[in-house]
């Protein structure tokens, strides 16, 4: 009776205190850094060694290996914040290719909304994407880097590398990353394939473009972004509340869940001119798929990427399919050449309870051999 009661107990406290203080169970963004450059809501960090020989991660423990020279950049997509690479301990990938050998920097794209909606595809690309590296470069003491995107990130590190960093990027990683959209999971995909045929007649009799429209039609909300990506999977959604509510006495799970469940709750705004110009140029007219494009008044070639490329899809990812994230192995000019489909969906393949052993370990040890 006393041990149902206290269960009982936990369960109550778990209910309201998640409610209540939300943020005494949040555990992302622990890891130390330092922050080496800032330009508005945009910066770059560096995160220091670990002071330890070995960390555990999803069970598995990690020996702290020699540093590798050439330092990693992660690129986190927009729409969501930079401290999704750095979860709860055990599911951090930033302490992982730490523990890897690596140097491991970082994008922050920051918190924009309702009045950034002025920020283009050019300035997160072209203008900040640029300085990111150059620190990276000055900091380390490197003249390349080695780039990870995330689903956007990918796609920001694929035009970077293609208009300004042909030579400084020495590996791409892109995970989740839909190069053509057309081939997208859902109605992303069968919208961009049915709309482009009549834009592009209305175009060519009007004259009228979606960049004549004003951007701020096109700024997403970071509430309405969350919904929308809760619904892309909502027997997953509906699911892991169930496993929340038959665990909701065990402290260390409601942690994790909250934890989780912040990165989909609470999501930056997207900004309006970005957006718009994805929809133009790589949804409508599905430009990365054709390997050249415009960014704002330059045109981007894919074939000006020659640096050993790794790209990855989920299994089951309800956004990014595997034709659209494998698309980049055919437009770009590199040899060295990788494609990996793993389990998991958009967010599990990147850093799911198997993303561990499958997507972190793949790519660590495809870098290892490429980053001396």
């Amino acid at each position: 009776m006393a041990s149902t009661l206290r269960v009982l107990g936990r369960m109550a406290s778990n209910a309201v205190g998640r409610r209540l203080y939300p943020e005494r169970y949040l555990l992302q963004d622990r890891s130390p850094r330092t922050e080496i450059l800032r330009d508005g809501l945009f910066s770059v960090k560096v995160f220091h060694p670990l002071p330890v020989s070995r960390v555990q991660i999803e069970g598995e423990t990690v020996a702290v290996e020699q540093t590798h020279p050439i330092p990693l950049l992660l690129v986190p997509p927009l729409g969501v914040y930079a401290w999704i690479f750095d979860l709860m301990a055990e599911r951090s990938l930033v302490r992982y290719f730490l523990a890897r050998g690596f140097t491991v920097y970082l994008i922050d794209w920051g918190k924009p909304s309702s009045h950034d909606s002025h920020l283009t595809l050019q300035q997160y690309a072209l203008d900040w994407f640029p300085q990111a590296v150059d620190a990276v470069c000055a900091h380390s003491g490197q003249t390349q880097v080695s780039l990870l995107g995330y689903c956007m990130g990918g796609l920001l590190s694929l035009i970077y590398t293609a208009a300004r960093g042909r030579d400084k990027v020495k590996n791409l990683i892109t995970i989740a990353s839909p190069v053509n959209m057309h081939q997208m999971s859902g109605l992303i995909g069968m919208t961009s394939q049915l709309l482009s045929i009549p834009t592009g007649v209305i175009k060519r009799i009007t004259g009228q473009q979606l960049s004549m429209i004003d951007a701020d039609y096109f700024h997403i909300d970071g509430r309405i972004l969350s919904v929308l990506f809760k619904l892309s999977q909502p027997m997953a959604t509906l699911s892991s509340y169930v496993e929340l509510v038959k665990n909701l006495d065990d402290d260390e799970y409601v942690s994790q869940y909250m934890t989780m469940n912040e990165w989909f709750t609470n999501m930056p705004d997207y900004p309006g001119a970005t957006i718009q110009e994805m929809i133009q140029r790589l949804g409508l007219a599905n430009g990365m798929a054709q390997g050249c494009f415009n960014v704002g008044s330059e045109m981007v070639d894919f074939k000006n990427i020659h640096c050993s490329l790794l790209a990855f899809a989920g299994s089951n990812d309800a956004i990014t399919s595997i034709g659209s994230a494998s698309a980049v192995m055919s437009v770009v000019s590199s040899n060295d050449l990788t494609f990996e489909v793993v389990a998991g969906g958009h967010a599990g393949v990147f850093t799911g309870s198997k993303a561990v052993s499958t997507t972190w370990a793949i790519s660590a040890d495809w870098l290892a051999l490429r980053s001396d």
